[in-house]
């Protein structure tokens, strides 16, 4: 549930309309890699394919990290919104402060 949030969140902040550099969310490349298809399953992102590229002919191998890119789509954007509204990730803190401004108000 954290990395769904921290990967939509993510591509939430730096949405411009092009793919976005996800590789560095999470050190482990593989549950990444993993999360990422899930989310895709799902109809939430756009994964670049275009991204990974083949340096064999360079002499470089393919066992290494490569560049994964994403777009979210508008069911990601609506999960994602469903998230901070449970306050599974954000915590009860959030609203407490909301809470405290709106009575200073009335």
């Amino acid at each position: 549930m954290q990395l769904d949030y921290s990967i939509l969140k993510h591509l939430s902040d730096n949405d411009n309309g092009k793919f976005v550099d996800i590789t560095f969310i999470l050190d482990d490349y593989k549950a990444l890699n993993k999360k990422l298809e899930e989310l895709r399953g799902k109809n939430m992102i756009l994964v670049d394919e275009n991204s990974v590229r083949d340096f064999e002919l360079f002499g470089i191998g393919n066992d290494r990290r490569r560049s994964i890119k994403a777009k979210i789509k508008m069911n990601g954007r609506i999960y994602f919104h469903t998230l901070k509204a449970r306050n599974e990730i954000t915590g009860s803190n959030e609203n407490k402060k909301n809470r405290w401004s709106l009575s200073y108000f009335f």
